[in-house]
C-alpha cells in the first residue's frame, strides 16, 4: 500500500512497547497478535532473528524489534508475557512476525505523517501524539533494507532444510 502524504491523517493503530519505548505501527500491517510458541534455532542466525515456528503449516521467522530498531536488549516483564506481531504475508517471501515486550492497545489517532529521509529506509513514516508525548509510528513494509530481505529469504531456507532433515524418514 503506499505512504500516506506528508501531513496530518487519522489511522488506526496499534501500541506496542520495546525495550522500554512505546511504538505504534498501523493495525492493517499488523494480520494477528499472538502469544510466543517455542521458538527453532535457525543455523548461524544473526542476533534480530529470535527464531522460527510453524503456523498453519507455514514457516514464520521472528524479528526481535529491539535489535531492529537498534535499541538496547532490556525486555520489559515477563518473557511469558511478550508477543509476537504476525505481518502480512508477501508473494514469494518467508512470513514474518516481529518479537515485543508487549502489544499494549488499538486506537484511532491523528498521525503526522513525516517527509522522506526523516529515518533510516523510512522506518518511521510519522508520529502520533498520546498524552502529550510523541510516538513514533513505524511503517512494516520499511523495517527492512532490500538487501535484509534477501537474507530473511536465505535463513528461512535453512530452517526449511533444518526442519526437514528432522522430519525426514532415517536410514536403519
Amino acid at each position: 500500500m503506499p505512504p500516506e502524504a506528508p501531513g496530518d491523517t487519522s489511522l488506526t493503530v496499534l501500541l506496542m512497547r520495546v525495550s522500554g519505548l512505546t511504538l505504534a505501527i498501523r493495525q492493517r500491517d499488523v494480520v494477528e497478535i499472538l502469544p510466543v510458541p517455542r521458538l527453532a534455532v535457525v543455523p548461524e542466525a544473526p542476533s534480530v532473528l529470535a527464531g522460527a515456528f510453524q503456523l498453519a503449516g507455514d514457516l514464520v521467522l521472528v524479528l526481535r524489534m529491539a535489535t531492529l530498531l537498534g535499541l538496547p536488549a532490556k525486555a520489559e516483564g515477563d518473557p511469558l508475557y511478550h508477543h509476537l506481531l504476525l505481518l502480512p504475508a508477501q508473494a514469494g517471501r518467508p512470513k514474518l512476525a516481529l518479537l515485543v515486550d508487549r502489544a499494549t492497545d488499538i486506537l484511532e489517532a491523528a498521525a503526522t505523517i513525516l517527509p522522506p529521509g526523516e529515518s533510516f529506509n523510512d522506518c518511521v513514516d510519522g508520529e502520533i501524539r498520546i498524552e502529550g508525548a510523541l510516538v513514533p509510528l513505524l511503517a512494516a513494509s520499511r523495517l527492512l533494507t532490500a538487501d535484509e530481505a534477501a537474507r530473511t529469504e536465505a535463513f528461512a531456507a535453512r530452517a526449511v532444510a533444518r526442519e526437514a532433515a528432522f522430519s525426514a524418514p532415517g536410514v536403519a
